[in-house]
């Protein structure tokens, strides 16, 4: 068994192998670029993905499929020459191309291979079992699914650090965590994890597609700008102009672009300045939830902050830099931001599957991360303050930021109706960034029926207990005291589409030629 690590990135992906003896290295594309594009281009059978899949949707942006890890977990579904794509299987067409480019570098088969795959930190239940389902359909065995800051606090030496505390800031294309990591002398623990799962990169890059239109609109004409503005062509054009100049202001204070549209051609200059000032409520809110990090991390008893690592290709922007130092005033470190993840992601593969000594593992990758519960789970319940019975909550058992494992959280209910013999019984959980009993804030991830209780009066007893492993895996059991009868409900890596619709999608997937 060959282990790499593979960070399924929403903009970028990479993968890295590590045996142990040199560093962590990155399996680059067939490009020679260490990181690949997350992008998707189908053509009925072909399916092209990375850097070429791009190039093909600059001409036909309909056939292009990006940024859908933003998807990952929700019904959202893709449809191209009669197919039906969801977004589990969009990330395995990824996945296949990053395997089978590794299999080839590493020179061995696919079978040979077995991967840890990162996730967000902030992912729920949902999506992490929808990552599972894409690696599985993807053919590849499956290690672990890691959190991409716990990977790459691992790569860059956390876990061998003095004690401390680490504040771990990633900003990836798509997503973004904080992370605080407590280290001591039993490893490194995570205290707290924030963020905003519909934040990242391509934010700013939509930021920039305004300016340039903007800047457009005033060198040709507001109605031909309008027209260039419902052109799917055009906005394709436009968006791979805004993400290079994204990334050359990183080293520039400005950028001409030239930007074309039927007959009217301009070039536009885009300042770091007016890039700054186009994303400083973006800036804000990456503050404000790492601001929010430290104080309930504070609230947990961690000791005041140490060092911030950057993490993920965004945190490249000085902006991202300049706004940390001026607000917490200690040592942000920055290397590899974009390929921390994947080569912190291969050590753990290494350590899962080396044969090594306990004191040779310590030294690839210290004691396991102690992590925590990203969203509080709780329990669907009629409001009993609302006399018509109508109104719903969400009662939450576990908190989030609670330390995993976590064993017998446990809460008693109450039937709610004279004569019961059945009760519905609805997991949900946290969907918003801040924990809520409303409806509306929550999402639902396990529910079932407890059946043939007795016949109880209104308001008897029913105990609710939860189970979490060290990987996030949810156990729900309910139990009717007086009979006995119980309820068990589990999160599994089975994934969010069921059976039918899994086979369905396996079956497609192995008609498709892909190719990176």
């Amino acid at each position: 068994m060959i282990a790499i690590g593979i960070d399924l990135g929403t903009t970028f992906s990479v993968v890295a192998h590590f045996d142990g003896s040199a560093a962590p290295r990155v399996i680059a594309a067939p490009d020679g670029r260490a990181t690949t594009p997350s992008v998707v281009y189908f053509d009925n059978r072909r399916i092209t993905v990375g850097s070429d899949a791009g190039q093909l949707g600059l001409i036909e942006p309909e056939r292009v499929v990006r940024g859908i890890k933003r998807h990952m977990g929700t019904p959202f579904t893709l449809a191209f020459d009669g197919n039906v794509y969801t977004p589990e299987t969009a990330s395995a067409l990824i996945l296949k191309a990053l395997v089978a480019n590794a299999a080839n570098e590493l020179g061995c088969t696919v079978d040979e291979l077995a991967a840890v795959v990162t996730v967000p930190a902030y992912f729920g239940v949902t999506e992490r079992e929808a990552t599972a389902q894409a690696v599985r359909l993807a053919g590849i065995e499956l290690l672990d699914l890691v959190a991409e800051p716990v990977a790459a606090a691992a790569f860059y030496g956390v876990g061998r650090a003095p004690a401390g505390v680490v504040l771990v800031f990633d900003l990836g294309g798509g997503t973004f965590d904080t992370t605080m990591l407590r280290m001591s002398p039993t490893g490194p623990e995570v205290v707290v994890t924030d963020g905003a799962a519909q934040l990242g990169g391509l934010d700013w890059t939509d930021r920039l597609c305004d300016l340039l239109l903007e800047k457009f609109a005033h060198t040709v004409g507001p109605e031909t700008a309008d027209s260039a503005a419902d052109d799917s062509t055009f906005l394709e054009h436009i968006g791979a102009a805004a993400e290079k100049a994204k990334i050359t202001l990183t080293n520039r204070q400005a950028i001409p672009v030239t930007l074309e549209y039927e007959d009217k051609r301009a070039v536009v200059e885009i300042t770091r300045a007016e890039f700054e000032a186009a994303t400083v409520h973006l800036v804000s809110h990456c503050v404000t939830v790492a601001d929010r990090t430290l104080v309930t991390a504070g609230r947990r008893g961690c000791g005041p902050l140490g060092k911030i690592l950057l993490v993920g290709g965004a945190t490249r922007m000085p902006m991202i830099r300049s706004a940390l130092e001026a607000q917490f005033g200690v040592e942000v470190a920055i290397f590899e931001p974009d390929l921390a993840v994947a080569k912190g992601a291969a050590m753990q593969a290494h350590s899962l599957t080396s044969t090594t000594t306990a004191a040779d593992a310590r030294l690839v990758l210290a004691a396991p991360v102690r992590t925590v519960l990203p969203r509080a789970l709780g329990i669907l319940l009629h409001d009993s303050r609302d006399p018509a019975g109508d109104t719903r909550i969400v009662h939450h058992v576990v908190q989030a930021n609670t330390g995993l494992p976590i064993r017998g959280a446990r809460v008693r209910f109450a039937t709610l109706l004279d004569g019961q013999d059945r009760i519905r019984v609805e997991v949900y959980e946290q969907a918003g960034a801040v924990a809520s009993p409303e409806l509306r804030h929550n999402r639902r991830v396990l529910d079932g029926e407890l059946i043939d209780v007795p016949h109880l009066p209104a308001g008897s007893p029913i105990d609710v207990e939860f189970d979490i492993g060290p990987d996030g895996r949810i156990t729900c059991t309910a139990m009717e005291p007086q009979s006995g009868r119980r309820l068990t409900l589990e999160s599994c890596v089975e994934g969010v589409i069921d059976s039918v619709d899994s086979e369905r999608q396996q079956t497609l997937l192995a008609g498709l030629q892909v190719h990176l």
